[in-house]
């Protein structure tokens, strides 16, 4: 009897864990990572779902990306320890986001929730809270227990013993071993130094996937943890504290420059994630958009270059500014795909794509590079 009592309890757990919602994807991994859920043990790999508790432990030299539902974007330093305290992203509750760092680093891009609920989303260690106002940050906290936040755009708050401080973007806070709060302006060098300890140096190499006899070109999963070093915002293109302000770009002077190309077609390539997949079709998988900058038109394809066609295609038209919203023409009933572009002459794009596919909504996001500079 005590054996059947036994047998019920574990069927009963794995059914929870099997219909369990999940909040987000891990995107990229780099190293030996896990994912403690519940009393278990998980290997961290590209596609595997989270769901609120998780926590994701990284060992040294690895780091690990996640997105979530929102579209926040987080990178986990090494010998890091990062938990999923608390998560909400539904269209009939107030969203929320908790989280909590208890060693190591993470850097973060804030989503749907930190514009809509920015009082909502924190980020708890064990000597202080950080708050958010619509921003990109880091957090580190060194090996004697020591905590550094950065925030490289927007605001943060910090807030220890019941005082809050105020993190302007330039700007980080030192605390130290007593609760001491420093706040002092950062520089470059001392941003990029204080990522190599944390997140180690990222190899720029290059997958090869063979189609016919052409070579199609893509970004790595190496290339794809360095993604929240670039400010997804319509205000900066790269990471204000890393490029001289002579070469960031503002939307208008962006769309200024696109609009000005006097090269007639563009190729960028890349990887694609789903974030909720209700379909057929991959959790990951290849990326290519063809820019006819003559035309003002754009096409995207996803899925796979091995295959002879791909799983999406979605068609833009006035691709002349910054941000440019296209419309789904194969592969599922209904969709829209969004184009977003940055880097010092547009030459990355970011974006975000769904469909609609046996009445079941899916949606997912993309990042690709054009190999050359754009002109």
């Amino acid at each position: 009897m005590q054996k059947i009592i036994f047998i019920l309890i574990a069927v009963v757990l794995l059914n929870s864990n099997l219909f369990a919602d999940f909040v987000a994807t891990i995107t990229a991994v780099k190293g030996e990572a896990t994912i403690a859920r519940n009393a278990t043990k998980l290997v961290a790999k590209t596609g595997l779902k989270l769901q609120e508790k998780d926590s994701v432990i990284t060992q040294k030299n690895a780091k690990v990306q996640i997105i979530f539902k929102d579209e926040t974007i987080i990178t986990i330093g090494q010998k890091s320890h990062f938990s999923i305290k608390e998560y909400l992203f539904d269209a009939n509750e107030e969203p929320s986001a908790k989280f909590g760092m208890f060693g190591g680093a993470m850097r973060a891009i804030t989503g749907k929730i930190g514009k809509v609920a920015p009082q909502k989303f924190n980020v708890t260690t064990k000597t202080a809270t950080i708050g958010i106002r619509g921003t990109n940050f880091t957090v580190a906290i060194n090996e004697n227990g020591a905590l550094e936040a950065y925030c490289t755009y927007g605001e943060i708050s910090v807030k220890i013993k019941g005082i809050e401080h105020s993190i302007k973007q330039g700007y980080f806070a030192r605390i130290g071993t007593a609760n001491h709060v420093d706040i002092k302006p950062f520089t470059p060098s001392m941003l990029k130094s204080m990522r190599e300890r944390k997140f180690g140096t990222v190899k720029n190499k290059n997958a090869q996937v063979s189609k016919g006899q052409n070579v199609v070109i893509h970004e790595s999963n190496d290339k794809q943890l360095n993604l929240t070093v670039d400010d997804k915002t319509d205000v900066t293109i790269s990471d204000v504290t890393e490029e001289k302000k002579d070469t960031l770009f503002t939307a208008r002077t962006l769309d200024a420059t696109i609009a000005g190309y006097s090269m007639e077609n563009a190729i960028y390539y890349g990887n694609y994630t789903m974030i909720e997949n209700h379909s057929s079709y991959p959790d990951n998988g290849d990326v290519k958009l063809s820019i006819q900058f003559a035309k003002d038109t754009a096409l995207l394809e996803l899925g796979s270059f091995k295959e002879e066609t791909p799983n999406l295609q979605y068609q833009f038209e006035n691709v002349n500014k910054s941000q440019v919203v296209g419309s789904l023409i194969s592969g599922a009933k209904s969709g829209e795909a969004t184009i977003e572009f940055y880097g010092p002459t547009g030459n990355i794009v970011n974006g975000s794509f769904d469909y609609i596919q046996k009445q079941k909504n899916s949606n997912g996001v993309y990042s690709a590079k054009n190999f050359e500079a754009l002109h």
